[in-house]
């Protein structure tokens, strides 16, 4: 093919000198092509004799029937350029309904600024089962990292403290630090969650040095936003895992309490198969550089 493309260029430009200059190569590389040719075919080519490089009938006759070929091969790599030029990668990304809501949702225009040539579909689920799951190219979940997986990677680690609002706050005469005393009495709200991988105000309370304690009283929620906008309505005093609720504290829509407890091995994991392919590897990167604490 490089023989053919230097014969063709020669003719059409009348000199190796010209077809050199096109093919951003040497003169005698493009010599040597065509004379490769001419050993291929078994004949000469081009007329060497005079002072003007002129086709032979045998090359003449084979720059016409190759030039129209070479054109169509030509447009198709430029229209196929032009085609990739405008190419936007799909990245599938599914996280945990908290994450998507309260963190990602957020966020999703920096996102969109990061990688303007990027299409993104994001799935909110909590079943790791779920096809959004086992087709996602990012798949974020809250768990126990496994240090022998090499497709997961530590984004943050747990923090968990309790937050109210400044209203519920005021009125129960609520500091820095609460008692013993203020979680048992004190209204409660609750995930409707029997899942070990998050804390609940039982373990919570033994893990913060409160020691066990009456916390059956309040309400039960089934997904977390809805129970962080009760905590932001003064309903009661919830648990807050900090990655979550930074914003709201730092906006003062939420105040934060102590103690906080923190589990290292513990908090949101990104999972990704791909997380080395040239396309999804500066999406990963770009989720660590926003989430690690």
């Amino acid at each position: 093919m490089k023989s053919l493309v230097a014969f063709e260029a020669t003719v059409r430009l009348g000199s190796m000198t010209a077809a050199a200059k096109e093919l951003c190569i040497t003169q005698p590389a493009v010599s040597q092509q065509i004379r490769s040719l001419e050993d291929l075919v078994g004949g000469f080519l081009l007329d060497r004799t005079g002072g003007v490089l002129v086709p032979t009938g045998a090359g003449l006759a084979l720059y016409r029937d190759i030039a129209p070929s070479l054109l169509d091969i030509k447009s198709a790599i430029e229209d196929t350029q032009a085609r990739l030029s405008n190419y936007r990668p799909t990245l599938n990304i599914s996280a945990n309904f908290g994450f998507v809501h309260l963190w990602l949702l957020r966020r999703i225009q920096m996102l969109e600024c990061a990688f303007p040539n990027y299409k993104f579909n994001v799935s909110a689920t909590d079943v790791q089962a779920s096809p959004e799951v086992q087709e996602s190219d990012i798949d974020i979940v809250f768990g126990q990292r496994n240090f022998q997986l090499d497709t997961e990677l530590m984004l943050s680690t747990e923090t968990v403290f309790p937050v109210c609002s400044p209203d519920f706050a005021k009125k129960n005469g609520i500091s820095s630090e609460l008692t013993k005393d203020q979680v048992t009495n004190l209204t409660l709200l609750h995930m409707d969650s029997s899942n070990p991988r998050w804390l609940d105000w039982n373990r919570w309370s033994v893990l913060a040095g409160l020691g066990c304690v009456n916390v059956d009283s309040g309400f039960k929620f089934n997904n977390y936003p809805l129970l962080l906008n009760a905590a932001m309505a003064g309903k009661g005093l919830t648990l807050g895992w900090e990655i979550l609720v930074e914003e709201f504290v730092a906006k003062g829509q939420l105040i934060r309490l102590g103690p906080a407890v923190s589990r290292e091995d513990f908090g949101y994991l990104l999972r990704s198969r791909h997380k080395h392919n040239t396309v999804v590897e500066p999406v990963v990167n770009w989720f660590i550089a926003n989430t690690k604490r």
